[in-house]
This record gives C-alpha cells, structure tokens and sequence, in this order.
C-alpha cells in the first residue's frame, strides 16, 4: 500500500508543478491571480510531501490526522473550482479531487489502525 500512496503522492506533486507552470503562463506578473495560484500550487505541493512522509511513518496519528483533514480540505477547495467555473467535471478537477480523496482515505486507514494497535 505504501507504493500506491507514494505514486498518488507523486501524481499530486506533478499536478500542482502544472499548476505552477500554467499560472505563470495564464496570469500577469505580480498579479492577485498568480499570487492566489502559485499560493495553491505550494498547498498542494506541501501536501503531497506530507503524504509521502506519512506513508513511511504509518504509526504517526498526528501527521495522519494533518495530511487526512489537509487532503480533504484541498478536495473541497478543488470542487469549489469546480462549481465556481461551471464545471464540477472538469479533468483538472476530477484529477486532483480523486488524488485528493484517495490520500485521505489512506490516511484515515493509518489514523484507524493506529488506534486499534494501542
């Protein structure tokens, strides 16, 4: 299962790098935009990290709680876009809410199962 958590890590770190690189393609220099963006990107990014962290310390209950509430609130904030451009389908969204809620629950697996084994 670590393996599958490491590539899902992967696929999000890559998918914020995309991010990154489209914001500074789309936005205006110094913009509210980029700043808002790149702000997105570096979540994401932070997230992903985390994650691959927690997937080799699988008895750590804080950091499963922080990457699984981080995970959640980065598909919440990824479905807002979605509705917020009139399209909850979009590949953008639906690849980074699938990521997103994939993580969490392998989060949430360590968080339960640590609790079990005290």
């Amino acid at each position: 299962m670590m393996i599958a958590e490491m590539v899902l890590s992967a696929i999000l770190f890559v998918g914020a790098l995309l991010h990154a690189y489209g914001s500074f393609v789309t936005f205006a220099w110094a913009s509210p935009e980029l700043v808002w963006s790149i702000g997105s990107s570096g979540l994401a990014m932070l997230l992903a990290a985390l994650a691959v962290l927690r997937s080799r310390r699988p008895g750590d209950r804080a950091l499963s709680a922080i990457v699984l509430s981080g995970c959640v609130g980065w598909a919440a904030i990824v479905l807002a876009f979605g509705l917020v451009i009139g399209n909850p389908a979009d590949p953008r969204v639906l690849y980074h809410l699938v990521v997103s809620l994939a993580l969490a629950a392998f989060a949430l697996r360590g968080a339960v199962a640590t609790n079990r084994q005290q």
